[in-house]
């Protein structure tokens, strides 16, 4: 599904399996954001093609996290696509968040992330992207703030109405808030993120926001 220019959404949608959602960036360097998982594949590929995108063109893939709902399917891509993730988030891949992978039976990645992101700029050929750390989730959980048009990418950070759970392996409420205050300073008009529906205009993301730290963090 188009939402801008370049920028592609893939909710999924299936209330049978858990799998995160997919954002495509295209231009210069073709981005896939959080893939998901490697047996849920094809659906995403599917619904790329039906947007006359093949996902053989993918440049760059990159991770809001390292849970395996977004990125057990890192395993699809050849040793030619280029992987992102925080570096603070592939330090906690190689310890306690690994124990996710081999919990729920998935595949640990086996492949090489050749780039470890930290806060400030992203530039993905003429557009550029702000990095913002956002731990609670996860140690080293990441939005991606798009300012031109105004687009968060927010990952399991904030949902509609909700917010990633903080009962697994690293997670830590009193990050995740502090996480939740600094993106509600953002002028955001399309709250893109890694469950759920987009929410879209400046006032309904801000009275989301609003209400998660009024019910969740009073």
């Amino acid at each position: 599904m188009r939402i801008l220019k370049d920028l592609y959404f893939y909710p999924w949608m299936s209330q049978q399996e858990n799998n995160a959602n997919a954002i495509f960036i295209d231009g210069a360097v073709p981005t896939l954001i959080d893939p998901g998982h490697t047996h849920l594949f094809g659906v995403l590929a599917e619904a790329m093609a039906r947007d006359r995108i093949d996902i053989g063109r993918v440049k760059l893939v990159l991770f809001t996290h390292a849970h395996p709902d977004h990125l057990e399917a890192t395993e699809r891509f050849g040793e030619n696509v280029l992987r992102a993730i925080s570096k603070a988030e592939y330090l906690y891949m190689q310890e306690e968040g690994r124990e996710l992978f081999l919990a729920t039976g998935a595949q640990v990645p086996g492949k090489p992330f050749q780039i470890l992101l930290n806060q400030g700029e992203l530039t993905l050929g003429n557009k550029t992207f702000e990095v913002i750390p956002t731990p609670g989730h996860s140690p080293g959980s990441i939005c991606l703030y798009y300012e031109k048009e105004k687009v968060l990418i927010s990952g399991d950070t904030v949902f509609y109405l909700g917010v990633g759970r903080t009962d697994l392996p690293g997670g830590d409420p009193e990050r995740l808030a502090e996480s939740l205050r600094r993106l509600g300073r953002l002028h955001v008009e399309y709250l893109v993120p890694g469950h759920g529906d987009m929410l879209k205009g400046r006032k309904a993301v801000e009275k989301n926001f609003q209400l998660i730290l009024s019910e969740f963090f009073a």
